[in-house]
């Protein structure tokens, strides 16, 4: 997998729980882009075992080599921790090709884009590029009102939740919300269960094709008690994921991979 190296131009503070690091370096020129707002790298962070998260591109100027990426601050995360500690100069690595997952079909009248905080870089990068007579709504659940950030030419609903209940307060939202007339496109990012469960109500409940949504889990709530549940059903379901991936359909492939996971109670 190529790296890119790079190091830490500066930081600002976008709100109080938002952190944007621009990274620059002659390296990032070459670092081709996927075309599409929402797509996101691999960052490798500094250290002994070198961790490595995934983020969305917030800005990108390969003519400076520059790369801005906003950062969710919250206590723990590896990811967080090395932002707010970021200095000018300081050294990371990207790695890998950009991925994006926002794709309205020709004819697209309305959008809905709805996702927590994590989505916010996603949600103003594809605002930003919308053209001037698109429709355009954003559902965004956020934990304080000093969260909210300027979303230029669309409207929103901003939802306030604890980080517990940002999931099933995005779900709910998205359900409730009532459809414009017209041929609508739905994007969705953020908790993990929240757009499994969304996915599955476009799918099956709305009956809507895969061209008419996206959705994408950008983390999991209480992440280290899931893990610990998948590690103990692992031998009992592993050969039946293997068997999925020759599915070659993609919702057809999630929906095998949703009903395996349900069936052990994750």
């Amino acid at each position: 997998m190529t790296a890119y190296n790079a190091t830490v131009l500066r930081t600002v503070r976008i709100t109080p729980r938002m952190l944007r690091v621009t990274l620059v370096g002659d390296e990032l020129r070459d670092y081709e882009g996927s075309g599409l707002p929402d797509e996101s790298c691999r960052v490798v962070f500094p250290g002994p075992d070198e961790p490595r998260r995934v983020y969305t591109i917030r800005r990108r100027d390969a003519a400076a080599g520059e790369i801005d990426i906003d950062f969710v601050l919250h206590d723990g995360g590896v990811a967080a921790t090395w932002a707010v500690g970021a200095q000018p100069g300081d050294p990371v690595v990207l790695s890998g090709s950009p991925a994006g997952k926002y794709s309205p079909p020709p004819g697209t009248q309305w959008q809905l884009l709805a996702g927590d905080a994590t989505a916010l870089p996603a949600i103003g990068r594809i605002a930003e590029g919308l053209a001037p007579d698109a429709r355009a709504h954003v559902i965004c659940v956020v934990e304080h009102e000093e969260d909210r950030q300027p979303l230029p030419g669309v409207t929103v609903d901003w939802l306030p939740a604890t980080p517990d209940a940002a999931g099933p307060a995005l779900a709910a939202a998205v359900v409730a919300y009532e459809f414009p007339p017209g041929a609508g496109y739905l994007w969705v990012a953020g908790e993990m269960a929240a757009a499994r469960d969304l996915r599955r109500h476009f799918r099956h409940t709305l009956n809507l094709s895969a061209a008419q949504y996206s959705t994408v889990g950008y983390w999991r709530h209480n992440a280290e008690e899931w893990e610990a549940r998948y590690s103990a059903v692992a031998p009992a379901i592993t050969t039946r994921l293997e068997s999925a991936e020759s599915i070659a359909d993609d919702e057809e492939y999630f929906d095998a991979i949703d009903d395996i996971h349900a069936e052990v109670g994750l």
